[in-house]
């Protein structure tokens, strides 16, 4: 057997996904911004950032609260669609599909869906909601990837890692297989 080869990915990787993934959010967002009519300017006002931002803040006041709620949940009513197949097939976003990186359990197999959104995701998403200190815990979340071990605090809840696919991956034969996961090779 081959000696054992570290295919956890890069931490340009990991970035360069993150950034796509955040563009093909941000993407969905402005059309749903568009949708509630959010994005409409007065070309008047367009020139004068106070007049704008008055306009906006005008804009958002006038939401139902039904709107305004949805308006927060989306990006994570968004997720699934934009992420969804991929995750539960491949262990992929689109931003990782592109960049060839998987999330993948400890032992290279592709992680359960449940377990992905209940354990790596939800508490990311449940933790955004609170102000300021959300923010500082998603930094700590983020920050600890410069550990030895290359892994987020949301790899370790989720008990997954993020492996570069280019790297082959080395697979022990007497390792338990799961028969609902694939080996990714």
């Amino acid at each position: 057997m081959p000696p054992p080869v570290d295919n956890t990915a890069s931490y340009g990787k990991r970035f360069a996904a993150f950034l796509l993934d955040s563009v093909f959010m941000f993407i969905a967002v402005m059309f749903f911004l568009q949708f509630l009519g959010l994005t409409d300017v007065d070309p008047n006002k367009a020139k004068d950032a106070q007049a704008m931002q008055a306009e906006m803040l005008a804009k958002l006041g006038a939401l139902t609260n039904g709107q305004k709620m949805l308006l927060q949940l989306f990006p994570v009513i968004a997720f699934f669609p934009l992420h969804g197949y991929l995750l539960s097939r491949y262990g992929q976003t689109l931003g990782k599909r592109i960049v060839g990186i998987a999330i993948v359990t400890m032992d290279n197999r592709i992680p359960p869906f449940f377990q992905l959104i209940t354990q790596r995701y939800l508490p990311q998403w449940l933790v955004g909601y609170i102000p300021l200190l959300g923010a500082l815990l998603r930094l700590a979340d983020i920050l600890a990837i410069f550990r030895p071990d290359r892994r987020c605090i949301h790899d370790h809840l989720a008990k997954t890692k993020v492996i570069d696919l280019s790297i082959p991956v080395v697979y022990s034969p007497d390792a338990p297989v799961a028969p609902s996961n694939t080996l990714i090779v």
